[in-house]
């Protein structure tokens, strides 16, 4: 292949698959001017490299709020770890978890219906002897990021990264502090955002099959709707590590950040290149990123949040997550129910609760 046509595939295919995926790969390859069975190859290629494609819902237009929560495990729950946030995923909207280290404690996202009370949620495991110390935060806009691919070699598959230009780069302020509202959306809808959660390049053929409907009625939803109305905001490659080039999962969180610390907070952690995702709390200040870091790149990332983070700095915490315990959860379809969503907190812990006993 032409040099043009090979050198940059991942900066390449990115706008392609912000905008609808990758999951079909003639049309991928048509957009590309690149044969059909190269770009199926090199798509496999950047897979194996430790790249994968995901889905960015946007949770709000689904009318759900985004929060974080903090907790130990208590021996009750410890047991049957998987189980717990299996069950609290189905009934208590538990979007992702991962274990910290070395303390054993959990990070948590949530993704509540307006006016749910997570903070009544967490009462009530407390109070069954579930959980501990636990913390929670509301937020009010999380955003998913898209890998650099200037400092990504594909062919490798390994990241070099020029730090002093990486401070210069430009900072995205994609949806930084946007009110959003809930878009009108019918079960359709929910079940193919959900689908697309679970594995993002899944053909919407196969979405089909499973929800036993026609192709044309799926992609009408999908187009019209779900990519129409941005019930999936787009979608964004990122890296998970892999032997070759092992990595260090970690969140990044400030608290009680005052405007201008937000602003210098924001600014340096949106030019990681290896960002997965970052959250505000507007009426507290939260700040928090989450980043799959190059072993090999991690003191040099610390240095360079040192030199770029001002008196914000004071305010990191660091905390390092196992990718062996950490989990993503799709929407808990089956709670919405006659057009609104349904969660009773103490409902929900008399649920997670005698789920454990069973």
């Amino acid at each position: 292949m032409p040099r043009t046509q090979s050198a940059d595939f991942l900066e390449r295919i990115i706008p392609e698959v912000r905008s609808g995926g990758a999951r079909n790969i003639v049309e991928l390859a048509q957009a590309l001017h690149i044969p059909v069975e190269t770009t199926r190859y090199k798509v496999k290629g950047m897979l194996k490299r430790g790249l994968s494609v995901h889905a960015s819902v946007d949770y709000s237009k689904f009318g759900l709020i985004n929060h974080e929560a903090y907790f130990m495990l208590r021996p009750k729950a410890q047991v049957s770890e998987e189980k717990f946030f299996q069950n609290l995923s189905e009934y208590g909207f538990l979007t992702s978890y991962a274990r910290r280290l070395p303390d054993n404690g959990y990070v948590c996202s949530f993704a509540l219906p307006d006016g749910g009370s997570l903070s009544r949620l967490m009462r009530g495991l407390k109070e069954e002897g579930l959980i501990e110390s636990p913390h929670v935060q509301p937020l009010s806009w999380k955003v998913g990021h898209m890998i650099h691919p200037a400092y990504f070699q594909l062919k490798p598959g390994v990241w070099q990264i020029d730090w002093n230009k990486i401070k210069k780069e430009p900072v995205s302020r994609e949806k930084r502090g946007d009110v959003k509202l809930s878009a009108e959306f019918d079960d359709l809808d929910l079940m193919i955002a959900r689908a697309l959660e679970q594995e993002a390049l899944i053909k919407l053929s196969d979405i089909a099959s499973s929800l036993k409907t026609t192709l044309n009625n799926i992609f009408y939803h999908f187009h019209k709707h779900v990519l129409g109305e941005k019930l999936i905001g787009g979608f964004i490659i990122r890296w998970n590590g892999t032997p070759k080039q092992e990595s260090v999962f970690a969140q990044f969180a400030f608290e009680g950040l005052d405007i201008s610390e937000e602003n210098a907070a924001e600014a340096s952690l949106r030019r990681l290149p290896f960002l997965w995702s970052d959250a505000l709390s507007l009426d507290t200040g939260l700040y928090i990123g989450e980043a799959m870091i190059p072993t090999s790149q991690y003191l040099e990332t610390m240095r360079y949040l040192s030199g770029t983070l001002g008196d914000s700095s004071k305010k990191l915490k660091v905390m390092f997550l196992d990718p062996k315990a950490h989990h993503q959860f799709p929407l808990p379809a089956h709670l919405f129910m006659e057009h609104g969503w349904k969660f009773d907190p103490d409902d929900c812990v008399e649920l997670v609760t005698g789920k454990l006993k069973k």
